[in-house]
């Protein structure tokens, strides 16, 4: 049973970087789309001078930020950044509860069927912290962000236990 505990552990702690890394992509877009819609809406005054040179060029810009303004409340982004600072928030605590705990379970100190109720506990708060906030709009696997999050999982585990 502490077999089980630590590798769910572990997992847990794969999470975490996974929804970390996929945080930060989606503000980095969310960001990206921002300043592009700033930029363009905020010096399309400006154009009106340069509007002789690059007329076409500038009207493409302004068209295609237009666009991006229409379809940006579709876009994931915006969503996912609320929903993933929630989620990461939450399994931070339900880890940090795991990580107290595991000082008992590696010690011996609880029997079989306190660990088992220790593991069931944790699942069902990940199902609920997860469920509730992704029920909407789920998150695509990414491979690239699975595997830096296993990695740093493993350089995590390496340097702390």
């Amino acid at each position: 049973m502490q077999s089980r505990y630590w590798k769910y552990m572990v997992q847990l702690r794969a999470w975490l970087f996974y929804i970390d890394f996929y945080t930060d992509h989606s503000y980095k877009w969310d960001k990206r789309i921002n300043i592009y819609l700033a930029i363009t809406s905020s010096s399309s005054i400006a154009a009106w001078a340069i509007w002789n040179q690059c007329g076409f060029l500038w009207g493409l810009l302004i068209a295609l930020s237009q666009v991006i303004t229409a379809i940006k409340p579709h876009l994931p982004f915006g969503k996912r950044l609320e929903s993933l600072g929630k989620i990461s928030n939450q399994l931070q605590v339900l880890f940090n509860k795991a990580d107290y705990d595991w000082y008992k379970v590696s010690n011996g100190e609880l029997t079989e069927t306190q660990i088992n109720d220790l593991l069931y506990k944790m699942k069902k708060q990940y199902a609920e912290t997860v469920g509730k906030s992704l029920e909407a709009d789920p998150l695509p696997e990414n491979e690239q962000f699975r595997d830096l999050a296993d990695a740093k999982t493993e350089e995590y585990f390496q340097n702390t236990y």
